[in-house]
Order: structure tokens, then sequence, then C-alpha cells
């Protein structure tokens, strides 16, 4: 049996980020972010040097991506991801997702990517999910 659960958006208000603009392509979108620094996620991670967690950040690619292809989308893998750089809310307010569909079918839809800001890469991914 499967259990499947639904995270509530990271991106609801009150929630780890806001969308500030965002340019749909036809293979993917960049999406310009706004970290919210009293969020309770870094409240509790951690709460004298808060650090974006990597399964947020991942999290913050796949509810993205959602909005390129415009269904939900659950992970179901992780292809390949590197954390370069640490994301602080203190130090950065402003964040930039690069999201790429590869590809995508009635079974899965395949993305790439980057988390930056300016000339900082922080994160790259490939992710797996489906619908």
């Amino acid at each position: 049996m499967e259990i499947q659960t639904k995270v509530l958006p990271l991106g609801e208000t009150g929630g780890l980020y806001s969308i500030i603009s965002k340019e749909i392509t036809d293979d993917g979108g960049v999406f310009h972010l706004h970290l919210n620094p009293e969020c309770i996620i870094y409240k509790a991670h951690f709460p004298e040097q808060p650090i974006t967690p990597g399964v947020c950040i991942t999290q913050i690619a796949v509810e993205l991506a959602e909005i390129v292809v415009g269904h939900s989308l659950h992970m179901i893998g992780i292809k390949n991801v590197k954390f370069l750089s640490i994301m602080t809310p203190d130090s950065l307010t402003e964040v930039t997702y690069s999201i790429t569909i590869k590809s995508s079918d009635d079974k899965e839809t395949r993305i790439q990517a980057v988390a930056q800001s300016d000339d900082v890469v922080y994160a790259k991914m490939s992710l797996i999910c489906k619908r």
C-alpha cells in the first residue's frame, strides 16, 4: 500500500518564500523569489544561524515546476543534486530559480533546476516527479 502525503506548499502565505516575478517559457521558467526570514522553518533550522534546508530547496523546485506544467507533481526520485553554497535568510532574501522541463508525459516529469543569485549558485538539481 502506497501512502501519499501532501505537504503544505512552502510558497503559501507565511511560508518559506513568495514569488516576486516569473517568466514562463515553452520548456520551463525563471522565478525570482523572496525568502521569508520569519518562516518557522528558519526558527528550527537553526535558531542562531538559520539555513534553508536542502529538502526545502528541492521542494521549492518541484512547486515551481508545478506552475510550469500546470498540474501537481510529487517527487519520486532525485537523479542528481548538488548543494554548492548555503542559503541563509540573513544574507540572502532573494533567489532566482531556473526550471527546465527535460521531459514530461503521463507517467513522469523530469526537471532540471538551478537556484542562484547574482553570481552565486546555491544548488543544481535533476529531479524525477509524477502526477
